[in-house]
């Protein structure tokens, strides 16, 4: 019979602060692919609104806004008839079209950026 002893030593705090790296990169990953995909569908005259989540979304915190005085009577008004002439993309409910268009991929690259932390180094 063949015995094999073996110690494993783990470093806890250097194993937490790498699960907390990246849990924040795949956060900021998640955020930067929400804004991008929903400012798709936003609904663009001179660009303010779409300005206005670059503006006020706070990358990596998990907070997206979109910031102007009409920024909830287009979102929360679908029916609307949105101009195509600048993003023929246009409709309320951005978040909501980009998030059936692109949920999978988005949990897909958060998934891929969390491990690069443990796969990679």
């Amino acid at each position: 019979m063949i015995r094999v002893n073996v110690k494993v030593d783990l470093n806890n705090a250097k194993l937490k602060a790498k699960q907390d790296n990246a849990k924040k990169a795949a956060q900021a990953q998640l955020d930067q692919d929400v804004l991008k995909d929903s400012n798709y569908f936003i609904p663009k005259q001179d660009g303010y609104l779409e300005r206005s989540g670059i503006l006020h979304s706070r990358i990596g915190e998990g907070h997206i806004e979109w910031n102007t005085p009409y920024a909830r009577r287009l979102y929360y008004n679908p029916q609307y008839n949105f101009s195509k002439d600048v993003n023929p993309n246009a409709q309320g409910l951005w978040f909501e079209a980009a998030k059936a268009r692109n949920k999978e991929d988005w949990t897909q690259r958060v998934k891929e950026t969390y491990k690069e932390y443990f796969n990679g180094g």
